[in-house]
């Protein structure tokens, strides 16, 4: 796998304050990258330094093989950034912001029409390109400061808590471009802290911590790292599980833990299909109502709780 970015010994401070703590990574080319930390751990800041706002005090950012502090302007040609602050002016309409924001990318008046165009396409808000930007909602103007970073077609994308602030549904909205945007064969960078969402949204994942990189991989390498037990999630109707656990109890080699959770029982195995055959047997048996049964591995909330923990 190509990596497109490589942060190495990244350092930042702000006075005496240290907010980035020798950051080592590497992102990868056209995959979706999410980096996730509590409130404070330095995701902004690191975002930021990547695309040259501050400056670092110490370390290297390469993109595509060359340095960013001596590559300014090339690096501002393929890198597209929005912040977690809506950037776009409210008294433009959407079409100006997009103008502006294209003459700020230097993108040539000749192609900077069609770039309009092919952007309010994508990101579905052609309806709205007379609309000024104060009178959108909460996702169109989401969508148009994505948009915004979008206008110079650039092979990067950084955003910065891209759903905060949205409900559900219009959180799902968002969600979706992104995938949208990436299947373009452009690689999204992302910091949230909806860690299911991150989950779903991500190839791979950078856990921050007090600044610094405490662990990184994929979902699952993630979640494996933190636990090789599988996990079943049965829910009953009567939300009486006594017998099982009695009876789960005498497999000691095949069950590790086992408890109720939210009217939910959760089993933990080496191998959850013997083990779910036999919890699915004693249901029938007893003639419960079953009302949900799932396998899964540990969530990232979990994994990202564990790693918070044993870093603190």
């Amino acid at each position: 796998m190509v990596n497109q970015i490589e942060i190495k010994d990244l350092t930042k401070k702000f006075g005496k304050h240290l907010v980035l703590d020798n950051i080592n990574l590497s992102i990868p080319q056209q995959k979706i990258f999410g980096i996730i930390g509590e409130s404070g751990s330095g995701k902004t800041t690191l975002l930021k330094t990547i695309v040259g706002f501050w400056k670092s005090d110490k370390g290297r950012i390469d993109f595509e093989g060359r340095d960013l502090e001596k590559n300014t302007k090339f690096i501002r040609q393929i890198v597209g950034f929005a912040t977690q602050d809506d950037a776009v002016y409210p008294k433009l309409t959407v079409e100006e912001n997009l103008e502006y924001f294209g003459s700020l990318s230097n993108v040539p008046r000749g192609t900077l029409k069609n770039n309009i165009e092919k952007v309010l396409n994508f990101v579905e808000l052609e309806f709205a390109k007379n609309e000024l930007a104060q009178n959108l909602s909460g996702g169109m103007q989401r969508r148009l400061d994505i948009a915004c970073s979008l206008i110079h077609n650039p092979r990067i994308l950084i955003l910065d808590e891209p759903t905060e602030d949205l409900d559900p549904l219009l959180r799902r909205d968002i969600m979706k471009l992104i995938k949208k945007i990436n299947s373009d064969s452009t690689t999204v960078i992302i910091t949230s802290h909806l860690l299911d969402e991150t989950e779903e949204l991500c190839d791979e994942i950078a856990i921050l911590h007090q600044g610094k990189v405490v662990k990184q991989g994929s979902p699952e390498q993630l979640r494996t790292s933190f636990s090789k037990l599988e996990e079943i999630h049965l829910r009953l109707q009567s939300r009486k599980y006594t017998n099982i656990i009695n009876k789960l109890k005498k497999h000691k080699k095949k069950v590790s833990t086992i408890k109720v959770e939210s009217g939910k029982l959760v089993v933990h195995a080496k191998s959850a299909e013997p083990v779910l055959l036999e919890i699915l047997r004693m249901v029938d048996r007893s003639k419960e109502k079953l009302i949900e049964v799932d396998v899964r591995k540990a969530s990232l909330g979990e994994v990202f709780e564990s790693v918070i923990k044993k870093n603190a």
